[in-house]
């Protein structure tokens, strides 16, 4: 078993005359536009000039608004709030990165 592992160990390690590749690994915030903070209520739909609707496309268009208003807001919220949390779990990593 010691055999083994020694095996396993010596074929891991490099000599001292291989140099190795240099690599560095960068990892960048990403921004949120700030169009992609606002709500979504420019979703709702257009009324006509005339005001001529009837109740039943009152009705049809205020839920057909809320409906698309609401999905549109919680897909925002949670696209943000995602990009706003890797932000901040990139800034944690970096400041323990340059802890003494």
């Amino acid at each position: 078993m010691a055999m083994v592992a020694g095996l396993a160990l010596a074929a891991c390690s490099s000599s001292p005359d291989e140099s190795q590749p240099a690599l560095k690994l960068v990892q960048t915030p990403v921004e949120v536009p700030e169009s992609a903070r606002l709500s979504c209520t420019s979703m709702l739909s257009g009324l006509p000039d005339d005001g001529g609707l009837s109740e039943r496309q009152v009705v049809d268009k205020w839920g057909n608004d809320r409906m698309a208003v609401k999905i549109c807001d919680r897909r925002r919220a949670g696209a943000v709030a995602a990009i706003d949390a890797a932000n901040a779990t990139l800034k944690n990593v970096d400041e323990r990165q340059y802890e003494p």
